[in-house]
């Protein structure tokens, strides 16, 4: 019964390293984790390999993450490219995604709804999966950070704020999955972003590695 509470209100406090007790007891010394999403996410396997010593893990990592994708490419992307996914055991899936949705949402292209579909049809998929002894896996869900504040900016960081924050929020309320708070790790730092308004730079891309790593020892272990 602890355990059941303690996973439901996970996601409240697993943001830009708020610490949370682990409910399933010290995690194994290695770890498989799966990276899945947009441009954000394409560059912290390879930080993890550098950074994940220093939390004492020890990881392997499949990466499930492109560049330009957003909820509803995504899917396309991801059934085509990982034919054999239902067979991959994995105690952690990492999720970075919505990034892309912003200007499709500001331009009336998509709704908050179909917005909320796809992120939980993807989300309900990954949690279909298995860890090595045959549980479920512990599934994050990232949110989105700003677009650099630049005067471009301000309506897509909106609908970041309005819409595409707000439904990561609920869908991980509702599906028991837990929340990292990317948003607030890149808040108010405009020298960790790429010129393009979009990208964090190498700086930016390793606060948000480290950032995910600290969500995932929080989680997995004591």
């Amino acid at each position: 019964m602890r355990k059941a509470i303690l996973l439901s209100a996970a996601w409240v406090f697993l943001a830009a390293g708020f610490p949370f007790a682990g409910a399933g007891g010290l995690a194994p010394s290695f770890l498989t984790v799966v990276c899945a999403g947009d441009s954000l996410m394409r560059p912290v396997p390879a930080h993890f390999r550098e950074l994940a010593p220093e939390e004492g893990l020890t990881l392997a990592i499949h990466e499930w993450a492109q560049g330009g994708l957003n909820s509803e490419t995504y899917i396309s992307f991801f059934l085509q490219n990982f034919p054999d996914w239902s067979e991959t055991r994995c105690d952690a899936i990492l999720l970075q995604l919505g990034t892309n949705d912003a200007l499709p949402i500001l331009e009336g292209k998509r709704s908050r709804e179909e917005f909320r579909s796809n992120l939980m049809m993807i989300v309900r998929q990954f949690k279909g999966l298995r860890r090595p002894d045959g549980r479920r896996p512990f599934v994050f869900l990232a949110t989105v950070p700003y677009f650099c504040d630049q005067p471009e900016s301000l309506d897509k960081n909106r609908i970041v704020d309005s819409v595409i924050n707000p439904v990561l929020m609920e869908i991980a309320a509702t599906e028991g999955v837990i929340l990292v708070d990317q948003q607030l790790v890149l808040r108010g730092r405009p020298e960790v972003y790429d010129p393009d308004c979009v990208h964090p730079n190498a700086a930016g891309e390793i606060a948000l590695a480290r950032n995910w790593l600290r969500a995932l020892r929080a989680a997995l272990l004591f």
